[in-house]
């Protein structure tokens, strides 16, 4: 079962508590920069979807910088190398933006049949 509010994203093997930047898989802690983070919880906060570039960006760097989809690029590669051991990846909708997959996603996804 997949938990997902405001405060917490827990699917049972990545939990991410974004209010206390905290993120852990199968109960061990991963260690992100701020940035890494908050694009992590972004995307855990819209899990099965994918989130516009400009919104994460928004959410990340607020206005302290104009939008840079290359800035972005690198930083969500850095985040992937992180989460590859853990199973967990981000998937590109290019010139979209960014989706969160975990292997609970892809359990769950399984379960309905390819047309």
């Amino acid at each position: 079962m997949i938990i997902n509010t405001k405060e917490l994203y827990d699917d049972g093997f990545l939990r991410v508590e974004h209010r206390h930047y905290y993120i852990a898989y199968t109960g061990k802690l991963i260690k992100l920069a701020r940035a890494e983070f908050l694009i992590i919880s972004k995307l855990a906060q819209n899990c099965d979807r994918f989130v516009l570039s400009r919104d994460i960006w928004s959410y990340v760097w607020q206005d302290e910088r104009p939008f840079n989809k290359e800035s972005l690029k690198v930083n969500i590669h850095a985040l992937r190398q992180k989460l590859k051991p853990h199973g967990i990846t981000i998937e590109t909708m290019v010139n979209i933006g960014y989706k969160l997959v975990t292997k609970q996603n892809l359990k769950h996804l399984k379960k309905f049949p390819k047309f």
